[in-house]
């Protein structure tokens, strides 16, 4: 055997060792997250947001050759496995036809071995969270040309109502351009930097100025308006995106209410919040 192969020889080797002591640290991980599971004593298996933190600062740690998406995706399957290995875990998810991509966005976030079931209705996907035959429920961006928004099914204080509490994929959008977001039967967690989702009732004719005038006197200026609904003959539902988390009992959401002097505003409802997706330059710095 020349040098060559014999470097050779001992490069795989070391590699093998590295694989074991990788092991042996999944190993250790595991079991911690199980000391983890036995202390919350039947406390919620998914956190979003603690997931969410994990990641940026395992990206920002990265400096090796792997490509950071790759590392997110390693980390992706790794948290979701061991969340299905804490209780039932399990997806529904929205799929109109064949290759939508959502199933394949799902996946990425949830683990390739999670079980899944498709559903051409959104509200169907609702219906499968709310009942808890799901634990959570991956959904299309709100459209104005939707005909039967889902987001109109979970404008209730209800404790079985699910909330919003993530936004797919956390590597922003892919090839296809596929965003999501995801709903659970679980509060929202904060993380350093969120988005959170509002539906805030006005008068039927309230402007648009009007209207964000009245969110930004309330200290929730609008990120984005993705949708608008009747609610009933004389009043309108808008589905509003805003920068940072609020929380259910936060005194905005007081505040809007309050401000029907302002800008016709009757009432605002939490949809919940998400930690906001890594950004390109987090990705690539």
């Amino acid at each position: 055997m020349n040098r060559t192969q014999d470097d050779l020889e001992m490069l795989r080797r070391n590699i093998d060792a590295l694989d074991d002591r990788i092991l042996d640290l999944l190993m250790e991980r595991c079991a911690v997250a199980d000391r983890i599971a036995a202390a919350k004593r039947g406390g919620p298996i998914l956190r979003p947001g603690r997931e969410a933190m994990i990641l940026r600062r395992l990206v920002a740690r990265w400096q090796g050759r792997l490509p950071k998406r790759t590392i997110v995706r390693i980390w992706r399957e790794l948290l979701s496995s061991v969340v299905g290995a804490q209780g039932p875990f399990s997806l529904a998810v929205w799929m109109p036809e064949r290759g939508a991509g959502y199933i394949e966005v799902a996946r990425n976030q949830y683990g390739a071995y999670t079980p899944a079931t498709t559903h051409q209705s959104a509200s169907q996907v609702v219906r499968e969270v709310t009942s808890g035959n799901a634990t959570v429920g991956v959904l299309p961006l709100p459209r104005w040309e939707d005909e039967n928004p889902w987001w109109t099914q979970i404008l209730s204080n209800a404790a079985e109502t699910p909330h919003i509490v993530a936004r797919l994929p956390i590597t922003g959008p892919g090839p296809l351009g596929i965003e999501a977001l995801v709903i659970a039967r679980m509060p929202p967690e904060s993380t350093d930097d969120d988005r959170s989702v509002i539906a805030v009732e006005t008068g039927r004719d309230i402007s648009r100025s009007a209207f964000t005038e009245a969110l930004t006197a309330a200290g929730l200026p609008p990120r984005a308006v993705w949708d608008s609904r009747p609610a009933g003959d004389d009043a309108r539902y808008h589905l509003v995106e805003v920068r940072g988390f609020v929380d259910p009992q936060d005194h905005r959401l007081s505040a809007l209410r309050g401000a029907t002097d302002a800008g016709g505003i009757s009432n605002a409802l939490l949809l919940g919040a998400y930690a906001a997706p890594l950004s390109a330059e987090a990705l690539t710095g």
